[in-house]
């Protein structure tokens, strides 16, 4: 446990105001000895998608792409999470997410759950 995680991205820093220690937050990843906030996780998803893609490619393709990428990330990060939750996250809209969902055959989340969701 450490007294204070911080995103080596962002250079964000969390830890409990006691100053005691704690795990890494459940939203966060560790990849490689490498910590990441949820923000740049989703950003590190969505470049990796962008930085795969050819030169040629036009500025739409390349915003459907990242968008994708992000659904993407969501989705295999909470997949219990209904439509509009991950739309949210994404700043989309569940119509688009419950596409991705079905394009990568996802079981669909039809019930939308009262239970609040990590974004």
């Amino acid at each position: 446990m450490a007294v204070r995680w911080n995103c080596d991205r962002c250079k964000v820093s969390v830890g409990r105001l006691d100053g005691e220690g704690s795990a890494l937050p459940g939203t966060w990843t560790l990849v490689d000895g490498v910590t990441y906030c949820l923000t740049c996780s989703r950003a590190r998803a969505a470049d990796a998608v962008l930085d795969a893609l050819p030169e040629t490619t036009s500025r739409e393709d390349r915003f459907r792409f990242r968008r994708n990428a992000l659904i993407a990330f969501e989705l295999d990060r909470t997949p219990a999470a209904p439509d509009r939750v991950i739309a949210g996250a994404c700043r989309t809209s569940p119509k688009t997410v419950a596409v991705v969902r079905d394009e990568l055959n996802l079981p669909l989340h039809t019930a939308e759950s009262t239970t609040p969701h990590p974004v």
